[in-house]
């Protein structure tokens, strides 16, 4: 569900990047094989600001990061 805040980027079946009302970027990730669930992650300055500077790559980069590791990202955690 978008509550109101604007898609930026998807890769299908995989990561949404929304903008939020207030402007916080917030990634939700795919993950699981057999059950699928999201995690929410706030992207953090560091991972905003290599956005800002190379495009979706680093986005990508992290969101397998979230995939292969979600225990790592509660719903709410923020990204370096």
């Amino acid at each position: 569900m978008d509550r109101g805040r604007e898609r930026v980027a998807e890769s299908t079946w995989d990561w949404i990047l929304y903008r939020e009302t207030d402007g916080r970027l917030v990634l939700s990730v795919v993950c699981g094989t057999v059950a699928l669930w999201e995690v929410e992650v706030e992207v953090g300055p560091g991972l905003r600001a290599a956005y800002e500077a190379e495009g979706l790559k680093p986005i990508r980069r992290f969101a397998r990061e979230v995939t292969e590791h979600p225990s790592r990202y509660g719903d709410g955690a923020v990204s370096p």
